[in-house]
């Protein structure tokens, strides 16, 4: 299970996101208005965005013999991820969303999840090669 690279990268996608919970819970300057952090706090606090990703991460890495469950938790974190970065550009200048961290977060996350992507689709064509053998 963790010896798998993909099992890795959604580890380092939960560390992330669990991180990003503390630092959001635990820094009052978060708080800000010009923080994206901040701005959108209720959302954050009143969906619990960042909690359902890493809980369904963490799930996620325990269902290591379902692929195609596994597949389609990621799909639903990506279309969530796409709408966080679409909520991130919404109602404020251009250039201030660029320096906001938050657009770094949903950067690293995407590129990771779609390097999950590839590496469980490595898997299964290897599983159906082996299949192919017998």
């Amino acid at each position: 299970m963790i010896q798998r690279v993909q099992s890795l990268y959604m580890v380092l996608l939960a560390i992330i996101n669990f991180l990003l919970i503390i630092l959001i819970d635990s820094d009052p300057a978060s708080s800000l208005s010009e923080s994206y952090f901040g701005q959108f706090r209720f959302y954050i606090n009143e969906y619990f965005f960042f909690e359902i990703i890493s809980l369904l991460f963490v799930i996620n890495i325990f269902l290591f013999k379902k692929m195609k469950v596994q597949l389609n938790i990621l799909r639903f974190i990506v279309v969530a991820l796409v709408f966080g970065l679409i909520n991130l550009f919404d109602e404020r200048p251009l250039l201030d969303s660029f320096k906001d961290p938050g657009l770094y977060y949903f950067i690293i996350s995407l590129i990771l999840i779609f390097m999950t992507f590839k590496s469980i689709k490595k898997d299964q064509a290897i599983i159906n090669s082996s299949h192919r053998l017998r």
